[in-house]
């Protein structure tokens, strides 16, 4: 797996790759330095937890039967007879190993499994081996081998006789928002689901590829199509490979519309050739694989059965193949039929599992409960939610069981359309919030709202101020990014979310267009969010987002006694101890809908304003998300009319109240404390240096033209 999508946090997806001290291993770390990973945060969970004063317990016994007690709690007997009662259980059994020839167990030279890859040790260096499998797994097993010095002959079996295709770099899809679209038009007309899905799909892939579809087209030598997967792989010609992974996220909720007859039929028809193009192999495994094909060490044939006589015989397409040894390496078991588990049959027996007909155990999709209080996660869920085993998606099923112990309702995933402004901070909460709420499940879309500046003033701190605030961006640091997405900042800007997340961001001359508001419609929003959007919202559009739907405006300042504009500089000269946003509801009347939250920051008045704007504008998106998320699990959001006496409206300073300000020793712009928010935001270490340099020659060039 990429190292970007190992996280243990749902939503920090990037906590492993943040985690790692070096990346010499590159993209694909090992097992090793996983196993450090998991390690590290076992033992920050357990030392949070007992700041928390919880108390956790590690029992080292195996769980062998489960029961119901009339109190409706459960009973564990463990292997050493003694029990646990508990009222609620979680089944995080890992994975089982799928063992198609199980006649084979038991015998001499046959290991049932792949895992640990140590074992192989074992195997004298120059007998031949049969690996029965050609995926991932299988790939593993062979690499391990010849790495570690094995001369003989290795073969893998398959019914395919074919290898997984090659991982190119990891780039998202551009489009990545459809594939969300996608889903949501299922649920909301899961008729003909299945030709749906394939339809959709194949839009996207011939969308990525520019209708070229020779890459499907396996050619007959496993060894001549993997010389081809490497070169498309390194030379970047594999942009199909971006639409599948962007499935991801989504591909269970296609799954969960699916008809039980179309689940069958992809299972029997389609699974196999799905699992080989999704799930490739890093290049350098390939390129291993290739040597071997090429030292004749290696071969890939047909076939599946294998029997014994005193040796392992293989029927396969080349004829029979004898060898030693066998390795089976077939992937993972979901047929409760086959897992070797005391746990699971003592749950079957006692009617608190039901059989999946795809495979592993009935749960519930949204908060993968088997029977009140029993959860299963992990590969058992794998005929509810089809792609299950991925450590990204363990961590969001794992949430949602947590959610369900604490009693807090599943959440359901919304489209949010944010209507961004043209300034600064704006676009810092946006490139904030976006990966955030794509964590939550959530499919954020950045609209731009063409901002018409009124005429330049004429007072020289208000055009400094616009320059700061807007100009910079606009003119300077968007240009000079462009879509080039930078590592290790902690900005980006909405160019650089587009291309790193695949999310739609478009500018929209007039949001009050009927066009516009059918293009809501079309990417199916649900919730409207103003950050600083300066063009009023009318009839026809906040009609769109009458209930269900919600649009809501985030405000700088706090309601009703500031509304307006520059109510930061406002709040300063009427020498209030804190300052912050408001997030309230959209009516015609600007600023006036009921007040959903306030959260405030205290003032630092030795800042400038605009600097000071620094220190607050994360509140702005925390109270942002907090109210998406209570949105999205059914939750009634606060409401509060705003007072009309109350209320304060404040528009531009005219010349005097600039010169009273200013008078109180209050500043609107510190330009160097700008240039150092802008540099640390959306530079990279490497590149702060070259960028500070070019926007101080920026701000210099602006200052010699407004020199006064």
């Amino acid at each position: 797996m990429h190292t970007d999508t190992m996280g243990l946090y749902y939503d920090k997806p990037q906590h492993f790759t943040e985690w790692r001290t070096s990346l010499k291993e590159g993209e694909f770390p090992s097992r090793l330095n996983y196993g450090e990973y998991l390690q590290h945060t076992w033992a920050q969970a357990m030392s949070a937890a007992e700041q928390a004063g919880l108390n956790v317990s590690v029992i080292h016994e195996e769980a062998k039967a489960i029961e119901r007690l009339s109190d409706g709690a459960f009973s564990l007997t463990l292997s050493n007879e003694t029990t646990l009662v508990s009222q609620a259980v979680v089944l995080a059994l890992g994975n089982f190993t799928s063992v198609y020839n199980s006649h084979l167990l038991n015998l001499p030279g046959f290991f049932s499994s792949p895992w640990p890859l140590s074992q192989f040790k074992s195997i004298p260096p120059d007998s031949s081996v049969i690996i029965v499998g050609s995926r991932l797994s299988a790939i593993d097993a062979a690499t391990y081998l010849c790495d570690n010095g094995h001369k003989g002959t290795i073969t893998l079996m398959s019914r395919s006789g074919r290898l997984p295709r090659v991982q190119g770099d990891q780039t998202t899809y551009s489009r990545r928002y459809v594939l969300y679209e996608l889903a949501k038009q299922l649920e909301s007309d899961p008729d003909d689901s299945l030709l749906q899905v394939t339809s959709g799909l194949m839009a996207e892939l011939s969308h990525a590829t520019n209708g070229d579809w020779s890459w499907i087209i396996d050619d007959p030598s496993p060894e001549k199509q993997l010389r081809q997967d490497i070169k498309a792989a390194m030379t970047n010609q594999v942009q199909w490979q971006a639409v599948l992974r962007g499935t991801a996220p989504v591909v269970e909720r296609y799954w969960n519309r699916l008809s039980p007859r179309s689940q069958q039929l992809f299972m029997e028809k389609y699974h196999s050739t799905w699992m080989r193009f999704r799930h490739g192999m890093p290049v350098q495994n390939a390129q291993k694989i290739v040597r071997m094909l090429e030292s004749g060490q290696l071969k890939i044939v047909k076939g599946e059965s294998v029997r014994w006589d005193g040796t392992f015989k293989a029927e396969t397409s080349s004829g029979i193949i004898e060898a030693p040894y066998i390795i089976e390496a077939t992937g993972q078991e979901c047929s409760l039929e086959r897992i070797p588990s005391p746990l699971l049959r003592s749950a079957l027996k006692n009617t608190l599992i039901t059989l999946h007909p795809r495979g592993g155990i009935s749960v519930n999709f949204d908060d993968l409960s088997a029977s009140p209080g029993l959860y299963a996660i992990g590969s058992l869920t794998c005929g509810s939610h089809f792609y299950v085993s991925a450590i990204d998606r363990i961590a969001a099923h794992a949430s949602r069981i947590s959610y369900s112990l604490t009693q807090t309702p599943s959440a359901r995933s919304l489209h949010v359309a944010i209507f961004c402004g043209s300034d600064l901070f704006s676009h810092l909460m946006v490139s904030k919030m976006v990966p955030q709420l794509l964590a939550a499940g959530h499919v954020p879309y950045v609209f731009l709202p063409e901002h018409k500046a009124s005429r330049s003033s004429t007072l020289f701190d208000l055009r400094e101020l616009a320059f700061f605030e807007r100009e910079l961006l606009q003119q300077y640091i968007l240009p000079y990014f462009k879509d080039d997405v930078s590592y290790g900042t902690t900005h980006q800007t909405v160019d650089q979310l587009r291309a790193k997340y695949g999310i739609l961001v478009e500018k929209v001359p007039n949001v009050n267009k009927m066009s516009f508001i059918k293009t809501l419609d079309r990417h199916h929003i649900s919730v409207g969010l103003s950050v600083r959007c300066y063009q009023r919202f009318k009839t026809d559009i906040i009609r769109y987002f009458s209930k269900p739907r919600r649009l809501l405006n985030l405000h700088p300042g706090a309601l009703p006694a500031y509304r307006g504009v520059m109510t930061t500089v406002r709040a300063m000269k009427n020498k209030e101890t804190s300052f912050g946003y408001s997030l309230h509801d959209i009516d015609e009347n600007w600023d006036a809908g009921d007040v959903i939250d306030i959260r405030e920051h205290p003032i630092d008045y030795s800042k400038s304003m605009l600097a000071f704007m620094a220190d607050v504008y994360q509140m702005g998106v925390a109270v942002s998300v907090a109210a998406l998320d209570k949105i999205s699990r059914g939750k009634e959001l606060s409401k509060t009319p705003q007072k009309t006496e109350a209320s304060g409206y404040y528009t531009f300073p005219t010349k005097e109240e600039m010169e009273d300000i200013k008078q109180d020793g209050i500043r609107l712009v510190d330009s160097q404390s700008i240039v150092n928010i802008i540099v640390d935001s959306f530079a990279s270490p490497k590149d702060q240096e070259k960028f500070r340099t070019y926007i101080e020659a920026a701000v210099q060039d602006w200052y010699r033209r407004n020199s006064v």
